[in-house]
C-alpha cells in the first residue's frame, strides 16, 4: 500500500514540474518600428504577452527604408501580401489571423480579439507564422473531394461556396470516372461518392449540404489543415522566370506564392540576370511564339503568361491541373543570336536611326562638307567622309559601352539603387520627349531657337575644330584629320545626340539580358546611327551641293523632332512602368 501512495506522489510531482513545460505553445510574430508612437503606447500589452506562459512570442522590428530594406523588411511585406493585411504596424501575425493596432479607436477591441484567439488555440501547437526567415503561415483548410461525372454528380457548389466563406482554403477536386483518381481515392479509406474529407472526417455530400461542409470546413479557418497523410499530391510545376531587382516582378512572384499555397503549384525560378537562364528563356520564347520580351515570364504546361494583371487567368489555369498533375515544360534549344535575328534586331535599328536622324548629328556632316566644298576638294569627300563616319561610329560605341559599364556598378553597389536610376532616365526621357514636341511646335511657327540643341559655343567650337582640320592637306593626312575630328566631334555632340542613347541602354539594362547580348545590340545601334550620315555622303558625292542638303535639313528638322520625341515618351513611360508599376 505505501509503494502504491509513494508511486502516486511521484507521479503527481513529476506532472507539476514539468507540466508547464509540456503544454502547447501558440507562435505569434509582432511586427513593430521605431518613432511609432502607437508601438510604445501597447509596449505593455505586448509584455502582457510575453508573460503568457503558452505564447511564444517574437518580435520584428522594420525600417520601411526602400532604399536599404532589411530582413525583416521583406518578410513582412511577405507576411502582409499573403495575409492580404494592411502594410503598417503595429500588427501581430497568429496562425492564419492578423491584428492591426493602427487605428487608435479599435485597440481595445483588437486587444480583446487577440487575447480571445491565443486562449482559443492554447490546446493546439501553434508554430511562429516565420520559421528561419521563412513564412509558415497562413495554411490553407485542405478538402478533398471524391465525385463520379458518369453518374451526373456535380459538386461545384459545394466548391464555390468552401472558396467564397473560408478565408484561406483549398479544394482538390478528384472525378474518380478515372482509373488513377480510383485509386486515389482507395488509398485515403473513402469508399463512396460524392464525399469530402477534411481532417480525418468524411462526409457524405448526398446527405449534407454545402452549408454544412462549410460549417466543418471553419472549425480549422484560424489553424488550417493538411490533407490525408495519404493523399499523394500532383505537383504542377510551372516556370517562372523574373527579375528581382524588377518591383512588379516581385510583386508577380508573391501573387504566385500566395497561389501556391492554396494549389500543389510547384514553381521552379530563374534569375535572368544570369546567362544560362536568360538563354534558357529564349528557348522557351521559341517555343511559345513569343514576339515581345517581358520582365516577368510564367510558362505553365502550354500556356504563357507575363503580368499580375493575369492572376485569375493563371488560378484558372492551375485548378484545371488539380488532382490530375503537370510536368514541367520543356523547350528545344534556341541561341540569344537566333532570337535576337528574330525578334529584337528591327527595334534595335530602328532606334539607333532615329538617333542617326538627330538635327545635330546632320548638322556636322553638312558643316563639313561645305568646308570641303570651300576649299574645292570634292575628291577627297568620299575617303574624309568615311574616315570622319567610321571615327563617330567607333566612338559612339565607346561611350555606349562606357555607360552600359557605369549602369552595371550602379546596379552592383545596389539594386534598389540602379532601380530608381532606372526610373528617373525614364522620367528624364519623357521630360525630353516633352521638350521634342515643344520644339516641333516652335519650328512650326518658324521661332529659329529651339530647347533641344547643342549649346552656342559647343557649335563654335565645333566649327573651329573642322575649318582647322579641312586646311589644305594631303589626302591621306587630311583623312587621318577627319577621323580625329568624328571622335572629337561624337564627344561634343553627345550632350545633344545622346538623349535617346542612354535611354535606350538603360532600357535595355532593366529588361536584364546578358551583357554580351546588350553589346551585340549596341554594335547594330551605333551601325544605324551612322546609316543617315552615309546617305547624305553619297548624296553629296553624286552632286548635291551642301546648300541643297542643308535647306532639305531645315525642311525636315520639325518633322525629326517629332519623331524623336515620340521614341523618347514611349521609351520613357516603358521604364517608368517597369521601374514604378
Amino acid at each position: 500500500m505505501m509503494l502504491k501512495y509513494g508511486l502516486v506522489a511521484a507521479v503527481a510531482i513529476f506532472f507539476f514540474a514539468f507540466a508547464p513545460f509540456a503544454r502547447a505553445s501558440v507562435g505569434v510574430a509582432y511586427f513593430y518600428s521605431d518613432n511609432c508612437l502607437m508601438c510604445e503606447e501597447i509596449e505593455p500589452f505586448v509584455q502582457q504577452l510575453q508573460n503568457m506562459s503558452f505564447v511564444e512570442l517574437e518580435k520584428f522590428k522594420v525600417s520601411f527604408m526602400p532604399l536599404n530594406p532589411t530582413a525583416n523588411d521583406s518578410i513582412f511585406k511577405n507576411l502582409s501580401y499573403l495575409y492580404d493585411s494592411p502594410h503598417d504596424v503595429p500588427i501581430f501575425f497568429v496562425a492564419n489571423e492578423w491584428f492591426y493596432f493602427g487605428n487608435r479607436s479599435s485597440v481595445e477591441e483588437e486587444k480583446e480579439k487577440l487575447l480571445q484567439t491565443l486562449y482559443e488555440l492554447s490546446n493546439y501547437s501553434i508554430p511562429p507564422p516565420v520559421v528561419e526567415g521563412k513564412t509558415v503561415y497562413p495554411k490553407p483548410v485542405c478538402i478533398l473531394i471524391f465525385y463520379n461525372s458518369s453518374r451526373g454528380e456535380d459538386v461545384s457548389d459545394v466548391e464555390n461556396l468552401l472558396e467564397k466563406e473560408i478565408k484561406f482554403v483549398r479544394v482538390d477536386k478528384l472525378d474518380v470516372a478515372t482509373k488513377i483518381n480510383r485509386s486515389i481515392m482507395k488509398k485515403v479509406g473513402a469508399n463512396y461518392t460524392p464525399v469530402a474529407i477534411i481532417g480525418e472526417e468524411h462526409y457524405n455530400l448526398s446527405l449534407y449540404n454545402a452549408s454544412f461542409i462549410v460549417e466543418k470546413a471553419k472549425k480549422y479557418e484560424k489553424i488550417g489543415v493538411e490533407f490525408p497523410p495519404t493523399y499523394e499530391e500532383r505537383k504542377i510545376c510551372a516556370l517562372l522566370f523574373y527579375s528581382p531587382t524588377c518591383p512588379s516582378c516581385i510583386e508577380f512572384k508573391r501573387e504566385l506564392d500566395a497561389l501556391a499555397k492554396l494549389y500543389p503549384l510547384e514553381i521552379k525560378t530563374y534569375d535572368t540576370h544570369v546567362k544560362e537562364n536568360y538563354d534558357l528563356l529564349l528557348d522557351y520564347y521559341a517555343k511559345y511564339n513569343v514576339t515581345k520580351p517581358h520582365a516577368s515570364n510564367l510558362f505553365i504546361g502550354n500556356k504563357y503568361f507575363y503580368s499580375i494583371t493575369q492572376m485569375d487567368e493563371i488560378e484558372k489555369e492551375v485548378k484545371r491541373w488539380v488532382g490530375i498533375g503537370l510536368d514541367c515544360p520543356t523547350a528545344d534549344k534556341t541561341t540569344p543570336e537566333e532570337f535576337l535575328k528574330r525578334y529584337t534586331v528591327l527595334a534595335v535599328a530602328f532606334l539607333g536611326l532615329v538617333d542617326g536622324i538627330n538635327p545635330c548629328a546632320f548638322a556636322t556632316l553638312i558643316f563639313f562638307i561645305a568646308y570641303l566644298e570651300r576649299v574645292k576638294r570634292r575628291e577627297a569627300v568620299l575617303p574624309i567622309g568615311l574616315s570622319f563616319s567610321l571615327a563617330i561610329y567607333i566612338c559612339y560605341f565607346f561611350i555606349g559601352v562606357g555607360l552600359l559599364e557605369l549602369l552595371y556598378v550602379v546596379e552592383s553597389i545596389s539594386s534598389t539603387l540602379g532601380r530608381y536610376i532606372y526610373g528617373t532616365v525614364g522620367i528624364a526621357a519623357v521630360i525630353l520627349g516633352i521638350f521634342s514636341f515643344y520644339d516641333f511646335i516652335l519650328i512650326k511657327k518658324g521661332e529659329s531657337k529651339v530647347i533641344l540643341q547643342l549649346p552656342t559655343f559647343l557649335k563654335r567650337k565645333r566649327g573651329r575644330i573642322l575649318k582647322k582640320f579641312t586646311e589644305d592637306r594631303k589626302l591621306l593626312l587630311l583623312s587621318l584629320f577627319a577621323f580625329g575630328a568624328g571622335f572629337v566631334m561624337s564627344a561634343i555632340e553627345l550632350a545633344c545626340t545622346g538623349q535617346i542613347l542612354f535611354v535606350f541602354l538603360a532600357a535595355m539594362r532593366s529588361a536584364n539580358p546578358p551583357k554580351a547580348l546588350v553589346i551585340k545590340y549596341l554594335l547594330i545601334y551605333d551601325f544605324m546611327f551612322i546609316v543617315p550620315l552615309l546617305i547624305i555622303l553619297s548624296l553629296f558625292y553624286v552632286g548635291y551641293s551642301s546648300k541643297a542638303l542643308a535647306d532639305r535639313h531645315k525642311k525636315t528638322y520639325g518633322y525629326t523632332k517629332l519623331i524623336i520625341g515620340a521614341v523618347l515618351m514611349v521609351m520613357g513611360i516603358y521604364m517608368v512602368y517597369r521601374v514604378f508599376i
